[in-house]
């Protein structure tokens, strides 16, 4: 039986977006094929997930231990430095497995995995990008890191082969890798939870806004969005229109002091466990997408099943999942004056329309459940696994 090796180069614990698509696809894979979970010890703050809850999501899928680390901090920068044994480990581990499905994150795995395939070719990777492929600043250290990363496995690429979640990506990476071995799989989510018919009803006397995701400003945007909330509040407090936050991240304090100056208006719930997200959601009306980079955008996907319309900027991942869709209300800019007309605007439409409001928000869950169900991920991942064994 085919042996799979699903690799999170970050703990499970973080509990983000990309700790549970690992999780939910080692879990689907493991009917078709022998498949193990393996992680590290980079945290990037306070764990979300419990041993406990990670085995029970796992559900029998078999944790191989992790690669350690050393950590050190200079100059308010962390810096992580693999130990010496742990590489050792960790060639041991994977050279019993036939393929290793990873993402393109942490430079120095990159190095690893690429002198692995040199000293054994059977071994094949498959490199995930479901970050974006540059940030605004050209120099950043997160540039360096990406084209470098790219870079490598363009020049060392016989034994890799590179998942995609965007066909931006997938047109982009087709420039430095053989396009035969660049694949594009939607990124699926399971929604199981979100097929299921509600038992309450909704508020008809308030709308109800819910954003969900990591609260920063530099990669989603958020600052923005609160000092629009801010605006609109000040403005008319008396609106029908209620607002929910639901993440952890650096502007924990802004929003907490939003709902503490209008409780009435705010909710700020704190991290959310993927398990039970899907019923914040039903509760909503409208989702708030302000990222100023993505390359896809769970979120969207899960805001979309859950019957919600869509508030958002204008990334590669947005325009992908909802150019054309009535159901989506684009901002031309991310800024505060946009984003407060844009919401003044789906109100409106709400007040003046209701019927053809929730014939929107209809289409909306018809077009998650039709496109990006994760059973349409799982089937291109078998297909994959299986081409890549066939190669060989």
């Amino acid at each position: 039986m085919i042996k799979v090796l699903i690799f999170s180069k970050t703990a499970l614990e973080n509990g983000r977006g990309g700790e549970i698509s690992y999780i939910e696809l080692a879990v689907g894979l493991k009917k078709y094929f022998n498949v193990s979970i393996m992680d590290t010890n980079v945290l990037f703050s306070k764990a979300f997930l419990t041993e406990e809850v990670i085995h029970k999501k796992l559900k029998g899928v078999k944790q191989i231990g992790r690669f350690n680390f050393a950590t050190l901090k200079i100059l308010n920068k962390v810096i992580t430095i693999p130990y010496p044994w742990e590489i050792i480990k960790l060639y041991k581990t994977i050279k019993g497995y036939d393929i290793i499905y990873t993402s393109v994150g942490n430079i120095k795995i990159n190095i690893l995995l690429i002198f692995f395939g040199l000293i054994n070719r059977r071994i094949k990777f498959v490199i995930r990008y479901n970050k974006p492929l540059s940030s605004e600043n050209f120099f950043s250290l997160y540039n360096i890191k990406i084209n470098l990363s790219i870079l490598l496995f363009s020049i060392f690429k016989r034994n890799f082969y590179h998942h995609t979640i965007s066909k931006h990506a997938k047109k982009y990476l087709d420039n430095f890798y053989n396009p035969n071995n660049v694949i594009h799989i939607i990124h699926g989510v399971e929604l199981k939870d979100y097929q299921q018919s509600e038992t309450y009803e909704k508020s008809r006397d308030v709308l109800k806004f819910i954003y969900v995701g990591h609260l920063d400003d530099v990669h989603k945007g958020l600052g923005v969005l609160i000092n629009a909330i801010r605006t609109i509040l000040e403005k008319k407090s008396k609106l029908p229109i209620f607002f929910e936050f639901c993440g952890r991240g650096p502007l924990e304090q802004k929003i907490s002091e939003l709902e503490a100056k209008y409780p009435k208006y705010v909710k700020f719930h704190g991290y959310v466990d993927n398990d039970i997200v899907h019923e914040y959601y039903k509760k909503s009306d409208i989702f708030l997408f302000t990222s100023r980079r993505e390359p896809f955008g769970r979120v969207l996907i899960e805001a979309l099943a859950a019957k919600l319309l869509i508030i958002c900027t204008k990334t590669f991942g947005s325009i992908e999942i909802l150019k054309g869709k009535e159901f989506a209300f684009f901002l031309n800019k991310l800024n505060t004056s946009e984003i407060e007309n844009t919401i003044h605007k789906v109100h409106e439409l709400w007040k003046r329309n209701p019927q053809k409001f929730n014939k929107l928000k209809e289409s909306a869950k018809r077009h998650a459940i039709e496109k990006y169900d994760y059973s349409y991920e799982l089937k291109g991942f078998i297909k994959l696994i299986n081409s890549i064994i066939k190669r060989c």
